[in-house]
């Protein structure tokens, strides 16, 4: 009785986890190397005697490093994910719908990587007994040798048919349900996707899709809070996108030498709105600011004295009082960090004008200059 695998690594030891070999990050990668695998033999068998098509195999494995691919993983766990989706990636490309001499190279491929799994290596290390694979795969891999009917393709037909014999007498296929039923397990490749932080989760997916078929489906966005990696993507995209938008509305504009000083004329940049401010859409907000805060005083109480918009502008100086309290119990200076133009100190003076009847607004007019002092008399409401 075989046991299955188990982590063969000591603690603190890095390994490659299973899940790596699913992913995009090894299946995408396998599966463009066994296309240039394909591609260069069939280039080089073309131009060739055709006389030795296994012994030109053979040496195009070598010289792409394919002898070096059974040291990549030792781990028992990792390397049964590795083998077994290395051979279903040699075996997706001897289906029917593949070129001729594309499903023998796939065969010679499968039949390498299997046969030369390390058997006595010390410590030893995990090996495949077996080559799963879909029913309606099997059909297909026996039936290459019978799908070299061409002249340039017959010189191939005693070599598949040969190292096709040598796996069936070892009884090396273990025979799966049809593909259709999703027999496989994972039923599709790659499982998991990898997306950068910098990139598009749709481009990616349109890549996979390019090199693994249709049938690979881009990767969706799970339900729930949003990821660090999603909130870091959002920030970037909103600073850019704000970046440019100041870019765009940047104005330059000289300023003159003054009559005491010689200097030629300098150059500063500012905002359009601040060059040419929007003079009918500010009257217009002034006049439907004024409506709503004559609604809002004379909705008040009449016993109370007190309308909403005094309730809340000393509810707003409550708290901010507060919080000036406790920032001084922690050693923090908060109310007066901007001086007479902002802080608490400006918010207390605005909510007393308010009080005293020369202002409309309170800490609602502070953009029109509430609660600051001008030549020590006059304050503007």
């Amino acid at each position: 009785m075989s046991t299955s695998a188990a982590p063969t690594v000591t603690r603190g030891e890095i390994t490659l986890q299973p899940s790596y070999f699913t992913s995009s990050l090894y299946v995408l990668p396998l599966r463009h190397d066994i296309s240039c695998l394909i591609h260069t033999f069939e280039e080089q068998y073309m131009q060739s005697d055709k006389s030795s098509p296994f012994a030109l195999f053979k040496q195009i494995w070598s010289a792409f490093g394919w002898v070096w691919l059974h040291f990549k993983v030792f781990d028992g766990r990792s390397r049964e994910r590795f083998i077994g989706v290395t051979l279903r990636l040699f075996a997706e490309r001897m289906l029917e719908n593949e070129n001729a001499i594309a499903r023998v190279v796939a065969l010679f491929g499968m039949y390498t990587f299997f046969m030369t799994q390390p058997s006595t290596s010390l410590p030893p290390v995990h090996s495949l007994k077996h080559i799963a694979v879909p029913i309606d795969v099997f059909k297909s891999i026996t039936a290459i040798p019978d799908a070299l009917t061409e002249t340039h393709h017959v010189p191939l037909r005693p070599y598949a048919t040969h190292v096709l014999s040598q796996l069936l007498d070892g009884h090396a296929f273990h025979i799966l349900p049809e593909s259709s039923l999703r027999s496989q397990n994972p039923a599709s490749l790659p499982r998991e996707f990898f997306v950068r932080d910098d990139a598009d989760p749709s481009a990616v997916s349109g890549e996979a899709s390019d090199v693994a078929g249709p049938s690979v489906k881009p990767p969706t966005k799970k339900k729930g809070r949003p990821s660090k990696r999603d909130k870091a993507k959002k920030t970037k995209e909103a600073i850019g996108g704000l970046d440019k938008w100041l870019e765009k509305n940047t104005f330059t504009y000289a300023v003159p030498p003054t009559y005491e000083s010689e200097e030629v004329p300098t150059a500063k940049t500012t905002h359009t709105l601040i060059a040419h401010p929007p003079v009918m859409t500010h009257s217009n907000y002034a006049v439907q600011k004024a409506e709503l805060l004559d609604k809002l005083e004379s909705s008040g109480p009449p016993e109370s004295g007190r309308g909403p918009m005094a309730r809340a502008n000393e509810a707003v100086l409550t708290r901010l009082k507060r919080i000036d309290e406790m920032a001084a119990e922690k050693g923090l200076e908060v109310g007066g960090e901007g001086g007479d133009m902002t802080g608490l100190s400006r918010v207390a003076k605005a909510v007393e004008d308010l009080r005293e009847g020369n202002s409309k607004g309170g800490i609602l007019n502070l953009l029109e200059g509430a609660g600051f002092r001008i030549d020590g008399d006059t304050e503007t409401g």
